[in-house]
C-alpha cells in the first residue's frame, strides 16, 4: 500500500503546484491577451482532475482548501470588474479558474477531513459554477461541475440529527435548484425528455422554494422558451414560456429580487410572441389578453406598444386595421425615447404599415418628424434625412395626385423652416434617386405635367446639396416637360433660372434650341447653336449638332437645318477630322438651299446662293481628295454620289444661268466639271458619251460666263483671270469635240460647230486681251472649221480694235478676210470695209503688203462683178483713190517706178467702180499730166 499512497501524495502535491500557480498568474492573465497558454494548462488540469481525491495529511486537505477558496475569491474579485449584464464579456480564462477552484474545493471535502457543515456552503458553489459555465454554454465543464454536485444531493437528502427546521428548508431549495441546472443543461444538450424530468423533479417541493429559489427556476425555463423562440419552435417555446410565466406568478413579487419584475416582463413578451407564432384563435386571444394585462400595468411603455403592434400584424382572418396600427405609432411617436436603436425600431414599423395604408404611413412619418424629430434640442440630420427618404419612397410608390404633391411640398417647406442647412448630401442623393425613378416613370408614360411637378418638388431648396450636376439634369428633364406639353414660355423661365455654367452645357443648350426653333425664336436657336458648336470643337463630339439639323429638319425649319448642317461639315472639316457621311450631308445642304430659293422665286437670296455654290465647291474638293492612290474612290464617295452632284450641279448652274449674277453660275458650272474630272475611265459607251456632252456643255456655258464677267470687270488683274479661264474652257471644249468628230451625227455636228465657233470668238477675244498675238491666228483656224461669216466679222471687228502690232494686225485680218471671202453668207459689204481698214493701216506701215491687197481688192471686185452682190463702188473708189495719191506721193519723192506701179493698180481698182468710168478716166488724166523722167 506504501507505493500507492505514495503516488497519490505525489498527485495532491502536483495539483497543490498548479493551483499555486494559478493563484499567482491569474490576476495578471485576465488583463492580458496573451493568456492562452495558461487557459490551456488550466483545462488540461480540470480534464485530468480525480474522480476522487483523498489526503493523508491534514496539512495537504487544509492547502487544497485553502487554494480552492483563494482562487476562488480572486476570480470573484475580478469578475465584479465586467457588467453582470454582459456575462458574455467576462473572460473565458475566469470561468474555467472557478470550475477549477470548486473541484479543488471538492477534493478537500472528499478527502474526509472536511466538516460536514461545510455542504451547504460547497454546493452552492458548485450550482454557481454550473449556471456559469451553462450561461458561456461550456455543456462540458458544466456537466464535470454537476456531477460532483450530485453526490451533494444525497448527502443532503440524508437524515442529519444536528439539522433544524431552517437548515432542511434550505437544504431543499439547493437540491431544487439543482435540478432546475439539470433540467437547462439537459436543454442544452438537446435531451428533451431529460429536461421534462428534471423539471418535474425540480417543482415536486415548489411549496418549498425561496423565492430566490423560485426565480432562479423561473430564469432558467424562460431561458429555455426563448431558445425555442428563437428557432420558431413555437410549440415548444410557448410550453416552456407559459411554466415560467405561471411558476413566477404563484410567487409573492415583494419577495423577489428587483430583476423579478423585468424578468416577468422579458417573460410575457416572450410568450406572447410564442403564441402569436401558434396562429390559433386559442393563443390569439391569449396574447391579446396578456398585451392587455400589460398595458394595464406599464401603460404606453414602448414594450407595451410593441407587442400591440406584433398583434395587430399578426396573422387572422380578420382585415388588418390599419387605422389602429396608426395609433399605436403615434403613440410611440409621443412616448418613445429617440435614439439609433429606437429610431430605427419605429421606421421599420412605419415600412410595413406603408404596405397596408401608404397614406397612414405617410401622416406617421410627417408625425415622426414634426413633433420630434424637428422639435428635438440636437437635431439629428441623419435620422431626420431617412425620414425625408423614406417619406418619398412611401409618396412615389402611391398613385400620383395632386393633394400627394402638395403633401409633399407643405412637409419640405416646414423641414425647411426648421432647419438651418440643406438636407445632408447622403440622403440627398438617396431622396434624387427616387425622384429619378418616378420623374422618368412619368415622363415615359406621357404624364408629362406630372413628371414637371416630380422635378420641381426635387429642386426644393431642402436638396440644394444635391449638387450642380443633378439640379443641371432636374432642369433639363424640366425643359423636356415643357417641350413635350409646348409650353414654350415656361420653358423659358427654367432656362434663364439656371446657372450660367448649366444653362451653357450642350445638352441645356441643345434642347433650349429645340424649344426655341419651335417658338420661333431665331435669336435664341442661333445662340444655342453656337454653344453646341464651340463644345464640338473641344469634344470632336458631332452627335448633338447632328441632334439640332434632325430636328430641325422634322419641323420643317429649312433655315435652322441648313444652319446646323453648315457647323456639322465646318467641325468636321467636310469629313476631315470626323466620320461624317460628307456627300449625304451636301446633298441636303444643297436641296435645303435650293427648295428655299424656290420658295422665293420672286427675290434673290443671295446667302442662299452662296451657300449653295460653297456646298458644291466643298463636294469637289471633298471627292477629289477621296481618290485614293490608285485612282479610285473611297468610301463614302461612291458612283452614285458622284452621278448626283455632277449632273445635279450642271442642271441647277444652267437652270440658273439667266437669273443668276454669273460668278455663282460659273462656280457651279467649275465644280460641275471637277466632279465630271473624277468619273472612273471604264465607263460604258452610252455613259461616256453623255458625261462628254456634259462636259461641253458645261466649257461653254462657262466660258460663256466668263466673257460676260471678263468685259464687265473693271479690276485689271481679276479681268486677266477671267480672260485666262475662257481660253481653257475653250480649249476643253475643243478637245472634246476632237475626240468626238466621228461619233457624231449631223445634227449633233452642227450644234457643236456652232458653239465653237461662238467660242472661237470668246478665245479671239481673250487672246487679245491677253495680248497672246501668237495664238490668234489658231482662233481664226477654229473660225475656218466653224464657216461662220459672223465669227470672222467678230474677229475682225475685235483685231481691229486691239492694240495688235501693226504687222500681226494685218496678218491676222488678211487670214481672216481670206477665210471669210469663200463664204457664201459672207456680207459684201462689210468684207469691202474690212480690206479698205486692212489697206489703210498697211499704207501706212507696210507698203508692200498693201501694194498686195491692191491686187487683192481688184480680185475681189473682178470677181464679184459677175455675182449677185457687186463689190460696194464707194469702197473701191476710196481705195482707188487713196491708192493713187500714194502714188503721186511717190511721184513727189522721185520714186518714178514705184508711182507708176501704184497708179496702175489704182486704174485697175478704179475699172470696177460702178460710175460709168468717170473715176478711172479721172485718174488717166491725173497720171498723163505727170512728167516723168523716162
Amino acid at each position: 500500500m506504501a507505493p500507492v499512497q505514495h503516488h497519490k501524495d505525489k498527485r495532491v502535491k502536483a495539483i497543490l503546484t498548479f493551483a499555486s500557480e494559478l493563484e499567482s498568474q491569474l490576476p495578471k492573465a485576465v488583463t492580458s491577451t496573451t493568456s492562452g497558454p495558461l487557459l490551456h494548462e488550466l483545462e488540461k488540469n480540470i480534464a485530468k482532475f480525480p474522480e476522487k481525491l483523498t489526503s493523508s495529511t491534514t496539512s495537504e486537505y487544509e492547502e487544497l482548501d485553502r487554494c480552492g477558496t483563494t482562487i476562488w475569491n480572486v476570480c470573484t474579485r475580478l469578475r465584479r470588474e465586467y457588467d453582470p449584464d454582459k456575462p458574455h464579456d467576462v473572460p473565458l480564462i475566469l470561468l474555467v479558474a472557478r470550475v477549477y477552484a470548486f473541484l479543488l474545493l471538492d477534493g478537500a471535502f472528499q478527502s474526509g477531513k472536511s466538516d460536514p457543515g461545510n455542504l451547504p456552503r460547497l454546493m452552492k458553489s458548485g450550482l454557481k459554477a454550473g449556471k456559469t459555465c451553462l450561461d458561456r454554454k461550456q455543456s462540458d465543464l458544466a456537466v464535470k461541475v454537476l456531477e460532483k454536485v450530485a453526490g451533494y444531493e444525497t448527502l443532503l437528502k440524508s437524515p442529519r440529527p444536528a439539522a433544524g427546521q431552517e437548515d432542511g428548508e434550505s437544504f431543499n431549495n439547493l437540491i431544487a435548484e439543482y435540478y432546475v441546472l439539470r433540467t437547462a443543461l439537459a436543454w442544452h444538450k438537446g435531451q428533451f425528455p431529460i429536461a421534462e424530468t428534471m423539471y418535474q423533479k425540480s417543482i415536486s417541493s415548489q411549496h418549498l422554494f425561496d423565492p430566490q429559489t423560485a426565480e432562479s427556476l423561473a430564469d432558467v425555463i424562460y431561458e429555455m422558451g426563448k431558445d425555442q423562440l428563437a428557432k420558431k419552435d413555437y410549440p415548444l417555446a410557448s410550453k416552456w414560456l407559459d411554466r415560467s410565466y405561471k411558476f413566477l406568478n404563484l410567487q409573492e413579487l415583494d419577495k423577489l429580487s428587483i430583476d423579478a419584475n423585468e424578468l416577468r416582463i422579458s417573460i410575457i413578451e416572450s410568450l406572447i410572441k410564442a403564441l402569436l407564432g401558434l396562429q390559433s384563435p386559442e393563443s390569439y386571444e391569449q396574447a391579446r389578453n396578456l398585451v392587455i394585462l400589460l398595458e394595464t400595468e406599464l401603460g404606453d411603455k414602448l414594450i407595451v406598444l410593441l407587442l400591440k403592434l406584433d398583434l395587430l400584424s399578426a396573422p387572422t382572418p380578420e382585415p388588418f386595421d390599419s387605422a389602429s396600427y396608426s395609433d399605436v405609432l403615434q403613440r410611440m411617436t409621443r412616448t418613445m425615447y429617440l435614439n439609433d436603436s429606437n429610431f430605427r425600431l419605429i421606421m421599420f414599423h412605419i415600412r410595413k404599415l406603408k404596405d397596408k395604408s401608404p397614406s397612414l404611413a405617410c401622416k406617421a412619418l410627417d408625425d415622426l418628424l414634426t413633433l420630434r424629430l424637428l422639435k428635438a434640442e440636437e437635431l439629428q440630420d441623419s435620422w431626420i434625412g431617412k425620414t425625408i427618404v423614406t417619406r418619398l419612397w412611401t409618396t412615389v410608390n402611391q398613385r400620383d395626385s395632386p393633394e400627394a404633391l402638395q403633401s409633399l411640398y407643405d412637409l419640405f417647406e416646414t423641414i425647411t423652416a426648421n432647419l438651418t442647412k440643406p438636407m445632408a448630401s447622403d440622403a440627398t442623393l438617396a431622396a434624387h434617386t427616387l425622384f429619378w425613378k418616378h420623374i422618368e416613370s412619368n415622363y415615359v408614360q406621357g404624364q408629362y405635367d406630372i413628371a414637371e411637378s416630380w422635378c420641381r418638388l426635387a429642386l426644393h431648396r431642402l436638396f440644394s446639396n444635391s449638387g450642380e450636376i443633378n439640379t443641371a439634369r432636374l432642369s433639363r428633364k424640366l425643359l423636356l416637360c415643357s417641350l413635350a406639353r409646348k409650353d414654350f414660355g415656361s420653358a423659358r423661365e427654367v432656362f434663364h433660372s439656371m446657372s450660367n455654367s448649366a444653362r451653357n452645357e450642350p445638352m441645356s443648350r441643345f434642347l433650349m434650341y429645340k424649344i426655341a426653333v419651335r417658338g420661333g425664336d431665331t435669336e435664341l436657336a442661333t445662340e444655342c447653336l453656337h454653344f453646341i458648336s464651340t463644345a464640338a470643337r473641344t469634344t470632336h463630339d458631332l452627335t448633338l449638332l447632328y441632334g439640332c439639323v434632325l430636328d430641325a429638319q422634322s419641323i420643317g425649319d429649312k433655315t435652322q437645318t441648313l444652319a446646323g448642317l453648315q457647323l456639322v461639315l465646318e467641325k468636321s472639316d467636310y469629313g476631315a477630322q470626323s466620320a461624317v457621311h460628307v456627300p449625304s450631308l451636301l446633298r441636303l445642304t444643297i436641296s435645303l438651299s435650293v427648295a428655299l430659293l424656290e420658295e422665293h422665286v420672286d427675290t434673290q437670296d443671295i446667302g442662299t446662293i452662296e451657300r449653295i455654290c460653297a456646298a458644291i465647291e466643298k463636294g469637289a474638293t471633298a471627292i477629289r481628295k477621296a481618290r485614293g492612290s490608285l485612282g479610285l474612290l473611297d468610301p463614302p464617295w461612291t458612283i452614285d454620289e458622284l452621278e448626283w452632284f455632277s449632273k445635279n450641279s450642271y442642271n441647277l448652274a444652267i437652270k440658273h444661268l439667266s437669273n443668276w449674277e454669273p460668278r455663282y453660275s460659273l462656280r457651279i458650272l467649275q465644280s460641275s466639271l471637277d466632279f465630271m474630272d473624277q468619273y472612273p475611265r471604264d465607263l460604258s459607251d452610252q455613259v461616256s458619251e453623255d458625261l462628254s456632252l456634259r462636259k461641253m456643255f458645261c466649257a461653254f456655258s462657262a466660258a460663256t460666263a466668263l466673257i460676260s464677267l471678263a468685259r464687265a470687270e473693271d479690276n485689271i488683274e481679276n479681268q486677266m483671270q477671267d480672260y485666262l479661264g475662257v481660253r481653257k474652257h475653250v480649249e476643253n471644249f475643243d478637245t472634246l469635240l476632237q475626240e468626238k468628230v466621228d461619233s457624231m451625227n449631223e445634227d449633233m455636228e452642227q450644234d457643236l460647230r456652232r458653239k465653237l465657233s461662238i467660242l472661237a470668238a470668246f478665245d479671239f477675244e481673250a487672246a487679245c486681251r491677253l495680248k497672246a498675238w501668237n495664238d490668234l491666228g489658231e482662233a481664226v483656224l477654229q473660225a475656218d472649221a466653224c464657216k461662220s461669216a459672223q465669227v470672222y466679222e467678230i474677229m475682225a471687228d475685235i483685231i481691229l480694235c486691239s492694240d495688235a502690232p501693226t504687222a500681226i494686225r494685218i496678218n491676222i485680218l488678211k487670214n481672216i478676210i481670206n477665210g471669210a471671202w469663200s463664204l457664201d453668207s459672207l456680207n459684201a459689204t462689210k468684207l469691202a470695209k474690212y480690206m479698205r481698214c486692212l489697206f489703210q493701216i498697211a499704207i501706212s506701215d507696210n507698203p508692200d503688203i498693201a501694194e498686195q491687197l491692191l491686187d487683192q481688192i481688184q480680185n475681189h471686185a473682178e470677181d464679184a462683178a459677175e455675182s449677185e452682190q457687186p463689190y460696194p463702188s464707194e469702197e473701191l473708189e476710196w481705195v482707188a483713190t487713196k491708192a493713187f495719191n500714194h502714188a503721186v506721193d511717190l511721184y513727189c519723192t522721185g520714186d518714178d517706178e514705184n508711182c507708176k506701179n501704184w497708179a496702175g493698180r489704182a486704174l485697175n481698182i478704179a475699172h470696177y467702180v460702178n460710175d460709168e468710168g468717170n473715176l478711172e478716166k479721172l485718174l488717166q488724166s491725173k497720171l498723163l499730166g505727170l512728167k516723168f523722167d523716162s
